[in-house]
């Protein structure tokens, strides 16, 4: 299913759908909130992997950290339902960019975030500069 781009700030990095769990759901009947950030983490991962980067566990020499969390809900999620969430990507500056993320389900904004994306070397702990082939996506 094709969302429409009016949801999404940035250029489209990536794009899942998957079931809302009954786990999910918090003591008033609707997803919490805190699982919002999970689901775009589990985007925002599923684009790391995808375009090529190194598992962030284990003995990878750089990766991403987020510096920032921000989501706006509009309408609460309810099981059973199916989320769209669509990743986009603006902004780099020497070693971060802005992710964004929409949150849809049958293609009814839901929820709209971002997060501050740091690029760092893990061994020294420091950021270093965006790959090349980051920014180009952001381009």
């Amino acid at each position: 299913m094709e969302i429409p781009d009016e949801h999404i700030e940035g250029n489209l990095l990536h794009q899942v759908q998957f079931p809302v769990r009954w786990g999910d759901m918090d003591a008033l009947g609707h997803v919490n909130n805190i699982v919002y950030f999970q689901y775009f983490e589990t985007a925002r991962l599923q684009w790391y992997e995808l375009a090529g980067f190194s598992p962030l566990a284990g003995a990878a020499e750089e990766g991403m950290v987020i510096v920032d969390n921000h989501a706006q809900y509009i309408k609460p999620v309810v099981y059973p339902a199916t989320v769209c969430i669509r990743m986009g990507g603006h902004s780099p500056g020497r070693s971060s960019f802005v992710s964004t993320y929409s949150l849809t389900v049958d293609e009814e904004l839901y929820t709209i975030g971002s997060s501050r994306v740091v690029w760092v070397n893990t061994t020294a702990g420091k950021s270093m500069p965006l790959p090349d082939a980051v920014r180009v996506m952001l381009k």
